[in-house]
């Protein structure tokens, strides 16, 4: 079982340096909103990438031909990143004196303490899971993820349990270390560098929308 978990471990390591629209949107949410929003986004990003995984091993012979179908839905998913790119180079920035990292999920109550809004941080779960969703590669990668652990690595049954909640956790577990380093920039973070921060995450999620809407295409 060891030597699965570990191989889990690797695996998940190699996922997690793969750079797409999630990297930019999480780094982006951890310095200008705080860690707590940017880790419930990254856990509705982990169950998008549960529900993939389970439909990759039990529906990925449909799944494939109905994407090959309906080419549209590339069409969509790509748009949806490049709408949210230009929102995100056009939209005006808050001044960071007047930020108060994490104010608009905590609520304070007449005694002084404080709780989370637990209808927000569902919403980000949510927001998650949705921008991970629509990602037509992520599938595809889970796809590829299964048929190589099963043909190559001959792992089955409740093995797959031990080798694929490695590789989740360990994509989770650095996805956290990214947001809290990325959130420790927030001190020596200005207006100007916060507005080129948004224009590099916006051209960034552009490139991915066009990327994804010119697959197979050229």
């Amino acid at each position: 079982m060891l030597h699965l978990v570990f191989n889990g471990v690797i695996f998940g390591v190699l996922l997690s340096f793969l750079i797409g629209p999630i990297f930019f949107i999480l780094l982006e949410t951890s310095i200008k909103k705080g860690i707590v929003q940017a880790i419930f986004l990254d856990i509705g990003v982990l169950l998008s990438d549960v529900l993939y995984l389970l439909a990759s091993f039990y529906v990925a012979k449909e799944i494939n031909q109905w994407l090959i179908a309906n080419s549209f839905v590339k069409y969509i998913a790509g748009g949806v990143f490049i709408i949210l790119g230009f929102i995100s180079i056009f939209k005006k920035q808050q001044s960071n004196k007047s930020r108060t990292f994490d104010s608009d999920i905590i609520k304070v109550d007449k005694k002084g303490g404080f709780y989370y809004k637990k209808r927000i941080l569902l919403a980000l779960i949510a927001k998650g899971m949705g921008l991970n969703a629509i990602n037509p590669g992520v599938l595809v990668y889970w796809i590829a993820a299964c048929t190589y652990a099963t043909e190559e690595l001959q792992v089955e049954n409740a093995n797959l349990i031990y080798y694929f909640g490695a590789t989740l956790l360990t994509m989770f577990s650095i996805d956290l270390i990214k947001i809290y380093f990325a959130n420790k920039l927030k001190t020596k973070v200005t207006n100007k560098s916060l507005r080129y921060l948004s224009m590099v995450v916006g051209c960034a999620l552009i490139v991915f929308g066009l990327a994804i809407c010119l697959k197979d295409s050229i």
